[in-house]
């Protein structure tokens, strides 16, 4: 195997892991180190190589030569595709035209246009833009948006201020895929069509996507290597089938043939595909493989599958960040254990429970009932064991695993295979023919449309059916990891001492089922400021319960940061029981999600002085797990800023003080109530009033409070300033420690006795050179 590729692509995967990215200045220094390495340690070579590699590339992606202070830039771009719409705001991707380098990192940006004049896919502009960075909240559980648009080379989102048409001249996809939406667009199955056949799915809705990922089959319509290798193999057989029976030759022409035809018909389809990521990866991987066909190379899968990941990677080093990446490689890494396996132990007679008197030499020997049965179960052998590694990788990425992933697969894949992929794109290439011939073609897609109803019946009932999608906690899923590890090597280790020896990592699924089922008293108890852009919401969690205080902000019928950042964040921590819900009050960035954890937690009851609450705000104290919740304000409701619900929760010896956003008037008048009434404002962390705002945070206020640290919910670059440079100075005039969810992404405190304990996302939990923030135009490296 070619130690140069494997220490290559080893370093590049393991990028992931790195802090940090090289300077550029040492880079000459690799480069040298690397070519006089190559003969006698190659793998030191391929990894030198690839760190260097790694960073160029990078800081030609985002080295784009712009202020980050400007308030408008004119860019010269082309649309490639659209995002989503909501009203009357259009989310497109662009790619940059006008950058020196652009044919090789391909730099895009991601506008939302209001209001936008009829745009596609395929036209120039010339549009005039307010720009921001990529950076994204970042939170335990959630979504990596930033490091998703980086895997795209998206460089950078913002809004579009005006644009010029330069050019509307759209290639020959965008205009098929405009004719098969007016033919499609009114059939029940049209949108899944579509994205069979022209790998787009702008068709899709949100329910369909719910029920595309509730049964693990979101891969069937994004079109990859099962599609590619799919329509290779169908052209393959028939073009050896005419060629070798009318035009049989003693060379070896006809193969050739038929392997040149079945390459053109996957490009063909990738190029339906648009030249995705995915596609493009599985394009690679095919067309290597028929190349080693076509030169008769002689070399094991391993080796094919290693020369199609170092093609990838020296392609777009920056792939490996995507989801989709580990999802295909790893798919085709089980494949090859599972094929290498089966074939060794079908050759020792044992595999699939024959006796040695029924094994066979040669396969061309076997019963048409015996070559049946190898096939299915060869089938079945691949399938377990596809659907139980892709469920880790897909737990890892997305914190949970479909439990209806392993039936729907067995019915669904040799339904594609066999008919419906064949007949899609039989009825595609009709289409196509008459459109070109000015031939209208409304029923053309009807029997593909009968072959994809008893997918759509299928998708239907299992994703109705309870506990298809199952949640998984983060400590879950590291056990669920070490013990699959565990359970493979176990299985191919023959000797017991080894076995005996390996069985220890299946302690920690253990643990964590014991734990489950028997949880210990623990006395720690933790505070989440979470990052919810220019808003607030907050976890409580003692003991695998929770209290939340504030949701976060709702836009439209399509965002909610209740649903997009704290659900997942308590899912990712295996919070299932949330006792409390508090409302502070009524501005959006604090109660916009509190309908949806109502409806998703009905159990949890709310303490708010808004009309859904159980308990009101006037000054109680209630007792949960152990602690103290205190509400000290308002006495009376009142609305605005100053009538939020203001409390402090402690145990002996630490507390919070969650304070809304209340301003100077609401703080001078708990100040007055501290002499009158013993009302006690001390805290060892304070979550700053009004995010930061320069009409809070008051020196006597925060003289009575005196906290050890502060947590400003405030969103990255936020157009109100928050929190204010003035602010800040006065905390930390008085020694306290203050960080911003929008700078450090989640923000955990543990409280452990007397001491407290801070993590931060980018520093703590996943302080990785991706997580960085990172500001528009930015040319230096994550150092």
């Amino acid at each position: 195997m070619n130690r140069f590729m494997c220490g290559y692509c080893i370093t590049i995967v393991s990028a992931l892991l790195w802090p940090s990215l090289p300077t550029l200045y040492i880079l000459p220094v690799l480069i040298v180190v690397a070519i006089i390495a190559c003969k006698r340690v190659p793998f030191i070579a391929g990894s030198l190589f690839a760190i260097s590699w790694i960073s160029l590339f990078y800081s030609l992606l985002m080295g784009w030569n712009t202020d980050e202070r400007v308030d408008t830039l004119n860019v010269e771009s082309e649309i490639i595709s659209f995002v989503h719409t909501n009203g009357d705001r259009i989310s497109m991707d662009i790619v940059l035209i006008d950058s020196v380098f652009s044919h090789i990192v391909n730099r895009k940006l991601r506008l939302t246009w209001r209001d936008a004049p009829p745009v596609a896919p395929g036209q120039r502009w010339l549009l005039t833009i307010k720009p921001k960075s990529i950076t994204s909240m970042l939170n335990q559980g959630g979504f990596n948006q930033q490091k998703n648009l980086l895997a795209k080379h998206i460089i950078g989102k913002g809004w579009v201020v005006s644009g010029k048409l330069l050019r509307n001249e759209p290639d020959y996809r965008t205009r098929l895929i405009s004719a098969l939406k007016s033919v499609l667009v009114d059939d029940a199955s049209g949108d899944l069509l579509l994205a069979l056949v022209a790998g787009d799915r702008s068709l899709i809705s949100s329910a369909r996507w719910q029920q595309l990922r509730n049964t693990g089959t979101g891969h069937l319509f994004a079109i990859s290597g099962l599609h590619l290798s799919v329509v290779s193999l169908w052209l393959l057989i028939l073009t050896r089938f005419f060629l070798y029976r009318y035009s049989a030759v003693n060379t070896r022409r006809n193969w050739l043939l038929c392997l040149v035809i079945s390459a053109l018909g996957a490009i063909a389809y990738a190029y339906l595909a648009g030249f995705s990521v995915s596609t493009q990866r599985a394009l690679i991987m095919l067309l290597a493989f028929i190349c080693f066909s076509a030169l008769k190379t002689h070399s094991s899968s391993w080796e094919r599958l290693l020369y199609a990941l170092f093609i990838v990677l020296v392609l777009d080093p920056l792939s490996m960040l995507s989801a989709g990446f580990w999802l295909s490689f790893s798919a085709l890494a089980i494949i090859l254990l599972t094929v290498t396996q089966y074939r060794f132990s079908d050759e020792a007679g044992s595999n699939i429970g024959l006796s040695p008197s029924e094994s066979v030499a040669t396969s061309w020997n076997l019963t048409l009932w015996s070559k049946l049965r190898m096939a299915a179960l060869s089938f079945w052998a691949v399938q377990w064991r596809l659907t139980l590694g892709l469920c880790v990788v897909q737990a890892i990425f997305f914190s949970g695993a479909s439990m209806a992933s392993l039936v729907v697969n067995l019915l669904l894949v040799p339904w594609f295979t066999l008919l419906l992929i064949p007949i899609s794109l039989l009825s595609l290439l009709v289409f196509i023919l008459l459109t070109n011939f000015g031939i209208s073609a409304p029923g053309v897609f009807v029997l593909a449309a009968y072959a994809m109803s008893p997918v759509v019946s299928i998708l239907n009932y299992s994703s109705s059916v309870d506990f298809v999608w199952l949640d998984l906690a983060n400590e879950v899923i590291a056990a669920l990891m070490v013990a699959l590890i565990g359970l493979y090597l176990t299985v191919n280790f023959k000797q017991w001492p080894w076995r005996i020896l390996l069985s220890v990592m299946f302690i920690p699924l253990l643990l964590t089922i014991l734990f489950r089922l028997m949880p210990i008293d623990d006395k720690r108890w933790q505070v989440h400021l979470l990052d919810v852009g220019q808003g607030l919401s907050l976890v409580i969690e003692q003991g695998k319960r929770a209290i939340i205080y504030d949701t976060g902000a709702r836009y439209g019928k399509n965002f909610s940061y209740a649903e997009r950042a704290l659900q997942p964040f308590l899912k990712s921590r295996g919070l299932g029981h949330i006792d409390y819900l508090v409302v502070s009050h009524g501005d959006n960035d604090h109660s916009g999600g509190a309908a949806y954890i109502i409806d998703n937690y009905p159990d949890a009851e709310v303490i708010s002085d808004l009309p859904l609450q159980q308990h009101d705000c006037r000054p109680k104290t209630l007792f949960w797990q152990g602690l103290r919740l205190e509400i000290l304000a308002p006495y009376v409701p009142k609305s605005g800023n100053n009538g939020s619900c203001v409390i402090r929760v402690s145990d002996a010896d630490n507390s919070v003080l969650l304070t809304g956003d209340i301003e100077q008037q609401a703080e001078y008048r708990l100040l007055e109530m501290t002499k009158s009434h013993d009302l006690i404002l001390q805290s060892r962390l304070l979550i700053a009033p009004h995010h930061g705002s320069k009409t809070s945070s008051t020196e006597s206020f925060i003289d009575a409070v005196s906290p050890e640290l502060v947590l400003f919910p405030a969103g990255f670059r936020n157009r109100y300033g928050f929190p204010n440079k003035e602010v800040i100075a006065r905390y930390q005039q008085r020694d306290i420690l203050t960080l911003t969810a929008g700078m450090q992404g989640q923000v955990s405190v543990l409280f452990d006795q007397e001491s407290m304990k801070v993590r931060t996302y980018r520093s703590d939990f996943a302080p990785f050179w991706y997580n960085q923030v990172f500001r528009f135009g930015q040319i230096k490296n994550p150092e």
